[in-house]
């Protein structure tokens, strides 16, 4: 296919921003290329001027999409063209889904209904120092044209770099995890009165190929349903992948914690996803401990969340209520719901050991859970004093950096042999004056 005239016609329209990449301010752009969909289908119903009636809709929607230093164009029938002055991939991301959900509504073309579909490319400059932007377009339409039904109206992110070649970096968490880029690091929870290892929390992490290591924080606030969907699958079957592995290493290690968002927890095959991942793994299904926020969890949520977690816990998964005393729990829930452990959000922990007013809540919280018969876990342990005085107060389990920081699987048997090895004595458990 022959791009010549259409990238000309784009890069001539640039004016200010002149022919290529080396002044900075132009450097710091994202090209971005969106394509309507079956134009063959579209022009048989519609018409040449039906269809040229629908490019004008959809130009007028980017335009008044767009913010005012980007610069947008129709390059061609169906093929637009926006210059993104960004260097943040996940706000170009942001950017172009938007306008994709934008020109994707309901038009209106001649009396006839149509939904269109919008199909994209980002294309980002590693940051050579010549490039033109006719060398980025030029990547673009090769990656976008002709479609792939696979890339049947997604957005992908494309790496330009210095040999004009493009190379697709997964630009959502459910590509990332399909292309193995998603990882479960481990955190240890260690119990106060043994000193054991007796569990460990699953966090992700995304190997990203520009921005190297990334945590949950870096990628769950632009995540979408089907993102949640596929971290949430990766991270279970690495977890129970774990715990196979460490019980042939002999480990003892008794349960693996996963970490649910409410959409998971909200949609209507994620008890059976759970159960069915359990039963091919040849799991206990008390071995796997389902990780909720008290924000989210059985107070605040819709019947058919609050029907997952009672037929989780019913089936034997063992159910944490996460970053407790930050949200609305009550007394009810708690008990209603099978709560088995709350973890005591680190805000409460930090300098637990010195602060009074911490220490009241903390004694609190545990004299709460010892009456409701449930375990406790304090998280955010950074500290050998805050550690002791957890212990001392009857916290069932500790988790924090004090331990060990989140390390990959390939960390942990060396972390459990000097564990076992260098442990220290249990926290000093003297009585501590009252007051």
């Amino acid at each position: 296919m022959r791009y010549g005239s259409l990238i000309d016609r784009w890069c001539q329209g640039l004016g200010r921003f002149g022919g290529s990449l080396r002044r900075p301010q132009a450097r710091d752009r994202i090209a971005l290329l969106l394509k309507l969909e079956n134009m063959d289908l579209l022009g048989d119903r519609l018409g040449r001027t039906g269809l040229a009636h629908l490019f004008t809709q959809l130009s007028l929607r980017m335009i008044g999409t767009m913010r005012p230093h980007d610069f947008v164009q129709c390059a061609s029938p169906g093929v637009f063209t926006i210059l993104l002055r960004t260097r943040s991939e996940i706000e170009a991301m942001r950017i172009a889904r938007r306008l994709q959900l934008h020109c994707q509504s309901e038009a209106h073309v001649g009396g006839i209904t149509l939904n269109p579909v919008i199909s994209g490319v980002l294309v980002q400059n590693l940051g050579a120092r010549h490039v033109l932007l006719r060398q980025l377009m030029t990547c673009g339409l090769h990656h976008l044209c002709p479609t792939d039904p696979a890339h049947l109206g997604r957005i992908r992110l494309i790496a330009y770099d210095e040999r004009g070649q493009g190379a697709q970096i997964p630009a959502t968490v459910e590509e990332a995890a399909q292309s193995g880029q998603i990882e479960a690091f481990f955190q240890p929870q260690i119990c106060c009165d043994t000193g054991a290892v007796t569990g460990f929390e699953a966090l992700a992490r995304w190997h990203h190929p520009n921005r190297g290591l990334l945590t949950p924080m870096d990628f769950i606030p632009g995540m979408h349903r089907a993102d949640h969907g596929a971290l949430t699958l990766t991270m279970l079957r690495q977890c129970l992948a774990a715990l196979q592995l460490w019980d042939a290493q002999g480990w003892g290690v008794q349960t693996v914690s996963l970490n649910v968002a409410q959409s998971e927890l909200s949609d209507p095959d994620f008890v059976q996803m759970v159960l069915w991942e359990l039963e091919c793994h040849q799991i206990a299904r008390g071995r796997l401990v389902i990780e909720v926020l008290e924000s989210i969890g059985p107070i605040n949520s819709g019947d058919l969340i609050r029907w997952h977690l009672q037929q989780l816990a019913q089936a034997g998964c063992l159910l944490d209520l996460d970053d407790f005393g930050t949200g609305y729990a009550n007394l009810e829930s708690l008990r209603h719901f099978g709560v088995n452990r709350i973890k005591i959000d680190r805000s409460f922990v930090t300098n637990c050991h010195r602060d009074r007013d911490q220490q009241r809540m903390i004694r609190a919280m545990l004299a709460l859970a010892e009456q409701l018969g449930i375990s406790t876990l304090a998280e955010g342990v950074e500290s050998a004093e805050e550690h002791s005085f957890l212990a001392q107060m009857g916290c069932g389990h500790v988790q924090g950096y004090a331990i060990a920081r989140p390390m990959p699987i390939t960390e942990i048997g060396d972390f459990m042999s000097r564990f076992r090895r260098d442990r220290p004595t249990l926290p000093d458990l003297t009585p501590r004056k009252a007051g």
